[in-house]
């Protein structure tokens, strides 16, 4: 069983807040933030409403465009 402090060491320390790469184009975003948020978005997809759907889309796009 892991305790609070593995998690918080799991979670990456250099990715900007969503709510502040929300008013960024994912082109400006770092290349751990475009994994990190894909794979979030990955998991949420079915949950995700249009909006989150396209900004998902923008994020896999940016990723093929950088070949990360």
């Amino acid at each position: 069983m892991s305790n609070k402090d593995d998690s918080a060491e799991s979670y990456p320390r250099n990715i900007r807040d969503f709510q502040e790469l929300s008013s960024m184009k994912p082109s400006e975003w770092t290349e751990i933030e475009l994994q990190y948020n894909h794979r979030a978005m990955s998991d949420l997809s079915p949950w995700l409403n249009e909006q989150g759907t396209h900004i998902h889309s923008q994020i896999i796009q940016e990723i093929e465009r950088r070949g990360v």
